[in-house]
């Protein structure tokens, strides 16, 4: 059993990092050493309530406060150790052992935090300063064959079984994780277990930064406009803003800069005319975790080598099996099939997308095209969606000016999940300065804060940030991370509220307008209010089952179901307003947009299958199809009767896909696909029900938001849907079966 496993469990990409706090009954065996001082410059990142002081919040205090953290969780574990078994209680040994590192758990996922916010050198040598320190104390716990025996003598007292269910199922589940951690390991054998663990920390930070530092190193200079024909009068001013805020051009001579930037170099791929802009940029991507210094090749190789060797060393036959056995899925071959089924299904469709697009080109081009140039992919593909429904996916970006789309957004879910939102004020502050009384202090000015409220009972659910636009110090992407789930309230009152932030990449605004989003923002924005909700609303016995700490492989559900409603009239009415006219969009427009949803649905759908197999294939059969061959080359014979057929192959995307390699989802992005067939289904009601049916969201609510990790994941579905999943919702619903 690993601290992660126990004490942090970490969610990324989509999801953050949840931080477990003290129950207010385990108090005394949780916490039997104070603090040397309570005050937020001595410790700010342990005294966060209401709200952390961001400010106080160097790289060294943080390094100090984990330090500290460390020693107390260390003084409480050995507590435990000495419960006798007729002294043994739940609060004593699971529940003390699940509190047992809040401050380092909250330490070390505050510094989680702001190093994807706020990256900066500071942070990166506290990290590299901690691993070491980190992962021998998760070897420690499994390693301590006394812990080890106190929880198995009291996971066999009587007392057990009088238990409630949540913490029948939460013993189980620390035990069990005990058991995959290796606690039964000989000595040898949990030595080399804390030698893998540290190296693969070691690589998995150094990975991360290579990406973040080779996507930050990349820019295009572009002079001449012409070479720009085809993109937006929006895009080209904020081109030039960017260029001149690197002092790279002026009013009188121009200059326009390209970077990696999703909304920069993305919308370029799509919509420049210029064929060799557009293969420089495609060139630029390519170089993400793959030139010089920043090669990921080799780290790639050596993590898969050392988790093979710890799924082994654990009695697991692959990293696979060892990640997925307690998931839906239920392990790495049954996870397997499931890509390898759903790839079957979809192939015949796939084929024929493939040469529909090919004869496409060919036609543009005036030639016969068996291959396509992996630049014009998405500059073709936009193309034949603008003919094949009259329609520009741009058209709609008028209609979705951030302010309006987030203010219905919060109406939606408001109306739906029985909550209410407002925004909270708030403050960036300078170290030394101190937050007025009233104001919620954030790690960037331009971090908003809001407050989720019970509709009915008016308790106070929740915090939430929101952190939306790019800077070179915030990761790519977008995710929600829980940052606090709040204390189960005692003798009815409710829990204390939880605190999490909404972090996004999202399209800015420019000198004469407003932020307005594409339609794929607006649906990102979605996808993660979903998991925020999910977290807001977590109403659980136990802090450790609250909110996303479900199955890896469900935690995709709520986000994704909530996509749904940026394709239906009934959501699109909510939120898009012209943002010069406040007129809504036009419903010839909304019929444009919800046919367009399904262009090509096999291709877009075996991109994603794509992930999931070389994700798989990696952590399954690493030594079969990839050991001692180039990365790019292994990667790219895998997938081939699964891609289209390219001139130019791409550099293996597991050279910057930070999701499997430093994130949650090794050996588990599958888990994307089989949370969106449970959304596909699950939406199947609200549309038999109504898109705005309170009812059918207080039960989505009561069943499955609240409900968190308390009851397993395919009992929850079921008290929602009162049906097992439809295993081909996903596919019926694109339009690829019947």
């Amino acid at each position: 059993m690993t601290t992660k496993t126990i004490l942090i469990t970490a969610m990324c990409a989509l999801v953050g990092l949840n931080v477990l706090q003290a129950e207010e009954t385990a108090t005394a065996v949780a916490a039997p050493v104070q603090l040397a001082a309570d005050s937020k410059l001595t410790h700010p990142f342990y005294q966060d309530k209401p709200y952390p002081a961001w400010s106080q919040m160097s790289a060294d205090r943080g390094l100090a406060d984990v330090r500290a953290g460390l020693e107390l969780a260390r003084e409480r574990i050995a507590a435990i150790c000495r419960v006798q078994p007729q002294e043994s209680t739940f609060e004593n040994t699971f529940l003390a052992l699940n509190l047992a590192a809040d401050e380092l758990s909250q330490a070390q996922g505050y510094l989680h935090h702001l190093s994807a916010v706020m990256d900066n050198e500071e942070l990166r040598r506290v990290q590299e300063q901690l691993i070491p320190e980190l992962t021998a104390f998760d070897a420690e716990i499994t390693a301590n064959e006394q812990l080890w025996t106190v929880i198995k003598t009291a996971a066999a007292q009587p007392w057990v079984k009088e238990l409630s269910p949540a913490k029948q199922r939460f013993v189980q589940q620390t035990i069990d994780g005990f058991v995959d951690g290796g606690a039964d390991l000989p000595a040898d054998k949990k030595a080399r277990k804390a030698e893998i663990e540290q190296e693969l920390s070691q690589l998995t930070n150094k990975f991360a930064q290579n990406v973040l530092d080779s996507t930050n190193a990349w820019s295009l200079l572009i002079t001449n406009k012409d070479e720009l024909a085809g993109m937006s009068e929006d895009w080209m001013n904020k081109a030039r803003a960017e260029a001149q805020a690197r002092n790279m051009g002026t009013e009188q001579n121009p200059a326009w800069l390209v970077t990696l930037d999703y909304e920069s170099v993305g919308a370029l791929l799509r919509d420049c005319d210029v064929e060799l802009t557009r293969m420089m940029c495609w060139e630029g991507q390519c170089t993400v975790g793959a030139v010089g210094q920043w090669n990921n090749e080799p780290i790639v190789a050596r993590v898969m080598e050392l988790r093979r060797e710890l799924a082994e060393l654990l009695g697991f036959a692959t990293y696979a099996d060892l990640t997925t056995h307690r998931r839906m899925v239920g392990g790495g071959e049954n996870a397997m099939q499931f890509i390898d089924g759903m790839a079957a299904k979809v192939l015949p469709a796939f084929r024929a997308e493939v040469q529909q697009v090919l004869d496409y080109v060919s036609a543009r081009e005036g030639q016969h095209v068996m291959f396509l140039d992996p630049w014009d992919r998405r500059y073709y593909l936009k193309k034949m969606s603008e003919e094949l429904y009259n329609f520009d996916s741009e058209e709609v970006r008028p209609y979705h000016q951030a302010e309006t789309v987030i203010a219905g957004m919060f109406s939606i879910y408001s109306h739906l999940l029985g909550v209410s939102i407002s925004e909270l004020p708030s403050a960036c502050l300078n170290p030394g300065e101190t937050c007025p009384a009233g104001v919620v202090e954030v790690w960037h000015p331009e971090v908003k804060v809001y407050k989720v409220t019970d509709s009915k009972t008016g308790d106070h659910l929740g915090t939430f940030y929101m952190d939306l636009y790019p800077r070179a110090s915030k990761r790519s992407g977008a995710w929600v991370m829980p940052l606090r789930y709040g204390a189960a309230g005692q003798n009815g009152a409710p829990h204390e509220p939880h605190l999490a932030a909404l972090v996004g990449n999202l399209t800015t605004a420019t000198e004469d307008k407003p932020a307005l989003y594409s339609h794929y923002d607006v649906e990102t924005l979605f996808h993660e209010f979903g998991h925020m909700m999910h977290a807001m609303l977590g109403d659980t016995e136990l802090q450790t089952h609250c909110g996303t700490s479900v199955a890896w492989d469900f935690v995709e559900l709520p986000s994704q179901l909530f996509e749904n409603w940026t394709w239906y009239p009934e959501g699109i009415a909510q939120y898009a307003r012209h943002y010069e006219t406040g007129e809504p969009m036009p419903a010839e427009l909304v019929e444009k947009l919800q046919k367009s949803r399904y262009f090509l649905p096999a291709i877009d759908t075996m991109g994603q299958l794509c992930l999931g197999k070389l994700d798989m294939e990696m952590h399954m059969n690493y030594d079969e199809k990839f050991k001692g061959q180039p990365l790019d080359l292994a990667s790219a014979r895998l997938l081939d009767m699964w891609t289209i057929p390219y001139s130019r192959t791409a550099p293996s995307i597991m050279r910057h896909l930070t999701h499997c390699i430093n994130g949650g989802y090794a050996a588990g992005y599958y888990s994307y696909k089989w949370a969106e067939v449970l959304s596909a289904d699950a939406f199947s009601r609200f549309k038999h029900e109504g898109l705005l049916n309170a009812a059918t969201g207080a039960d989505f609510r009561e069943a499955i938001l609240s409900k968190g990790d308390s009851k397993p994941a395919a009992e929850v579905y079921r008290d929602f849907m009162g049906r097992e999943p439809n295993p081909d919702a996903l596919l019926q619903a694109q339009g690829l079966m019947k």
